[in-house]
């Protein structure tokens, strides 16, 4: 379990015992051009989802067409996402990276 108070502590549960420590500095994080691209496909499918999410007829035919309780709507429509992302990039180069 990790918490953090204000993005400057963290407490943490190790080995039965609470530890506090510093937030760490992500700011020197140099992440691989994968790493880049699937953020890229995360923001992509969030704004995706939002849209779906804000418009209530766009929301239903995702529900029907997914075949989902309303509380799986959001992570759903994003695992779908991913999934076409992945077989377009599987057309388009012939064969899979993953």
């Amino acid at each position: 379990m990790k918490e953090a108070l204000l993005f400057a502590i963290v407490f943490r549960q190790l080995n039965g015992k609470t530890v506090i420590s510093a937030y760490p500095d992500m700011s020197e994080c140099v992440l691989s051009p994968k790493q880049l691209r699937i953020n890229d496909l995360m923001k992509a499918a969030n704004h995706q989802v939002k849209t779906i999410m804000a418009d209530e007829m766009l929301r239903n035919e995702a529900q029907l067409r997914l075949n989902v309780t309303r509380n799986k709507l959001y992570t759903s429509p994003i695992r779908e996402f991913f999934k076409n992302a992945k077989d377009r990039q599987e057309n388009s180069e012939g064969f899979s990276i993953s």
